[in-house]
């Protein structure tokens, strides 16, 4: 006899998460990628990846575009640590650990292209109960320090200078040229 009564069995099917035991119907030929053995496992290792993922010269434009175009440092540094962890390149603790020498990478590679940058917007300030106060912020840990002289020593792509979204320039004017009917 079902004793469950028809709201809650309306609240249960609006629960959007796996069902207890979901993982173990996966089919293990082919797993996700976090899942599995992470590719990283030693912070130095994946800060020089993601280095060297940030620095490509598609990367390198879309991450200085977006901070032109408003995006925080702390939303970038969450995109790039969560696609990170759903490839499989580092598990969630190491992505923690991740947080700090990533933002001090975006940083550094702004203020290299000579791009003001806002680290953390007041909504994400009261989300995370912290305040970012610059006259107080503590010295860079190590790793973001060995991330900031990675910064410091790399030869970048050129920074974009305006929007994507900028009225391209008008074509030049046309220059004369001597009519097909014209006698010669």
């Amino acid at each position: 006899m079902d004793e469950t009564t028809p709201e809650l069995q309306e609240y249960y099917a609006k629960m959007d998460r796996p069902m207890p035991g979901e993982s173990l119907t996966e089919d293990p030929e082919a797993p996700q990628p976090y899942t599995s053995t992470t590719e990283f496992s030693v912070p130095q290792e994946a800060i020089d990846y993601i280095f060297d993922q940030m620095t490509q010269e598609e990367n390198y434009s879309s991450i200085i575009q977006s901070l032109l175009d408003g995006t925080t440092v702390m939303e970038l540094t969450r995109l790039i640590l969560f696609s990170g962890f759903n490839e499989g390149k580092f598990n969630p603790d190491l992505m923690v650990i991740l947080i700090e020498p990533t933002a001090y990478l975006i940083m550094g590679l702004a203020e290299r292209a000579g791009v003001e940058y806002t680290v953390m917007a007041d909504d994400e300030e009261d989300m995370f109960g912290v305040t970012v106060d610059p006259l107080e912020m503590k010295e860079p840990s190590e790793e973001a320090q060995a991330a900031l002289d990675m910064v410091e020593g790399a030869d970048l792509p050129e920074a974009p200078t305006e929007s994507l979204m900028a009225r391209p320039p008008p074509p030049p004017p046309p220059t004369e040229q001597p009519s097909l009917m014209q006698r010669i």
